[in-house]
């Protein structure tokens, strides 16, 4: 669960106006709106309340823009942010976009201002596939473990070289470590999503993707059947890995489940 971070509230506060049956509403600190007023000169606060993160999150109305206005537990600033038409994003931003992914749409755009530099947030769609980039102002596309530029990136290059070469044509979905600390990195590719995992050291361990059991190999179905007559396939996926190729099914008779491993050829691996 989420943990809210307590604010220090001074005697001499700056209330925002809201509605009475908005309990979400919080006083902001002195400290918080002499930084609106230096760095947004003119802005009016309309509203505060934490976010999810813990953050202080203060509205403003400033140059005819709503702007979000993040601020940590001690009053410090963190960023800014605020929504931008798709009309407005540079032709250099846009083009880069769409070299990286040229079947995709721009859904949403949000620039983001950071003491550390500001980027745009872009959100592209395909189909049912989102990708969330992060682009500088000067068009560097910027991606990170926290999907904040200035940290470390987690798709090191020596990753995106492997991609590009296993599988050609691929576009970078999204990534976050799993269960198991692996790396998953989700790839849209001959246009079908596929989860890549890497090890700590950025060692490729197996990709895996969606099968549909109407497309399973007939030498698969033929052992499936011999083996396992009673049970139906429930759901399947391909399994690639350095060394071995293969198909995880699942495999449902009533309320009992079964998991086997078969080869492309039909051959049982888990017997």
């Amino acid at each position: 669960m989420k943990k809210l971070f307590p604010i220090l509230l001074f005697s001499l506060l700056a209330f925002v106006s809201c509605s009475d049956d908005d309990d979400k509403s919080i006083p902001v600190d002195n400290a918080v709106v002499e930084f609106i007023n230096a760095k947004y000169n003119g802005a009016k606060i309309r509203h505060a309340e934490y976010d999810g993160n813990g953050l202080i999150e203060v509205e403003i109305l400033h140059d005819s823009r709503l702007k979000d206005v993040y601020f940590d537990k001690d009053n410090k600033w963190v960023y800014t942010s605020w929504d931008v038409r798709v009309a407005e994003i540079p032709a250099v931003v846009k083009e880069s976009v769409v070299v990286a992914y040229p079947d995709f749409v721009i859904d949403d755009v949000d620039f983001i201002e950071r003491e550390t530099g500001n980027f745009y947030e872009i959100e592209l769609d395909k189909g049912n596939a989102t990708v969330v980039l992060f682009v500088t102002p000067e068009g560097e596309i910027l991606d990170s473990s926290t999907g904040e530029p200035g940290t470390s990136p987690v798709v090191s290059d020596e990753m995106r070289l492997f991609l590009k070469e296993k599988y050609p044509g691929s576009v970078i979905i999204d990534y976050g470590k799993n269960a198991n600390g692996m790396l998953e990195v989700d790839i849209m590719h001959d246009n079908i999503e596929k989860d890549v995992y890497f090890d700590n050291e950025g060692n490729w361990v197996y990709t895996s993707w969606d099968i549909s059991p109407a497309s399973l190999p007939d030498k698969v179905n033929a052992a499936l059947a011999a083996t396992y007559p009673q049970f139906y396939v429930d759901d399947a996926d391909y399994i690639e890995r350095p060394e071995i190729v293969y198909y995880e099914i699942e495999l449902q008779d009533g309320n009992f489940e079964k998991v086997v491993f078969v080869s492309p050829e039909g051959e049982i691996l888990n017997e």
